[in-house]
C-alpha cells in the first residue's frame, strides 16, 4: 500500500462523497485495505453485548451528567448507549477559517479524556455547515476544520485510531437557514462518544 497524508485521504473519500477517516497524523502513514464505514455504520458498532448494557449504560449516564454540569449540549442516543455533544462552529472557528481559535482548546479540552486509553471509547466528530456558499466550498471548509480538529487530538490522544471524522457540510441541517441565528445553529460540531471493547472487557470484569 502506499503512504497517504491526511491531504490525500481527504481528497481521495471527498471523490466518494462522503469521508470517514480513523485518525491518521499528518506524517504519511501506511493506511490498510480496509476502507472506512460510513458514518451510520460507525454509529452502530461495535454492539453492546446484552450482559454489558447495564453498566455501560451507567458508564454513559455519568459522563453525560458531567458534561451537562459543565454547561454543554448533550443528548444520549441509541438507546441511551452512546452520547451526542453540540459545539456551536462559532465557539472552535473564525468565519470562515479552519484553523481553531485560542479560545477553542478550552471547549474541547475536557473530551480529551476520552482518547487517552485505547478502546475504552471511539469518538466520532461530524462538522456540518450553513448554507453559505458553493456545495465544493463547504465540503472544502468542513474538511479543512476536520483536519483541525484531528491535530487538536493528536496531541491529547494516545488511540488515535479510535477517532472518526465526516465533513458533512450541509447534508444534515438543523433547521433552515433563512435567518443569522439559524445558520449558526446548523454551523456546528458534533462529537459521539461511544463504549469501544476495552469498555466491554472491563464491564464484564466488574463485579
Amino acid at each position: 500500500m502506499p503512504n497517504l497524508t491526511m491531504k490525500s485521504l481527504l481528497t481521495r473519500y471527498s471523490l466518494l462523497g462522503f469521508i470517514a477517516l480513523s485518525y491518521l497524523s499528518l506524517q504519511a502513514q501506511t493506511i490498510a485495505d480496509d476502507e472506512p464505514a460510513d458514518f451510520n455504520t460507525e454509529l452502530n458498532i461495535p454492539v453492546i453485548p446484552d450482559k454489558q448494557i447495564p453498566k455501560i449504560k451507567a458508564n454513559i449516564h455519568s459522563i453525560y451528567e458531567s458534561l451537562i454540569n459543565q454547561g454543554y449540549n448533550v443528548e444520549m442516543c441509541r438507546d441511551d448507549q452512546v452520547l451526542l455533544i453540540t459545539i456551536q462552529l462559532d465557539k472552535l472557528f473564525g468565519p470562515n477559517e479552519t484553523t481553531l481559535l485560542n479560545s477553542a482548546s478550552s471547549v474541547l479540552q475536557p473530551f480529551t479524556q476520552y482518547t487517552r486509553h485505547y478502546g475504552l471509547y471511539k469518538i466520532l466528530l461530524t462538522v456540518h455547515s450553513d448554507d453559505t456558499g458553493s456545495p465544493a466550498y463547504r465540503q472544502w471548509l468542513c474538511e479543512q476544520r476536520v483536519i483541525s480538529l484531528y491535530e487538536y487530538f493528536d496531541t491529547h490522544s494516545s488511540s488515535p485510531s479510535m477517532i472518526y471524522g465526516y465533513p458533512m457540510a450541509l447534508q444534515i441541517p438543523l433547521t433552515d437557514n433563512n435567518s443569522r441565528d439559524r445558520r449558526a445553529l446548523n454551523r456546528r460540531l458534533e462529537i459521539y462518544i461511544i463504549p469501544g471493547p476495552e469498555m466491554f472487557t472491563k464491564a464484564k470484569s466488574r463485579k
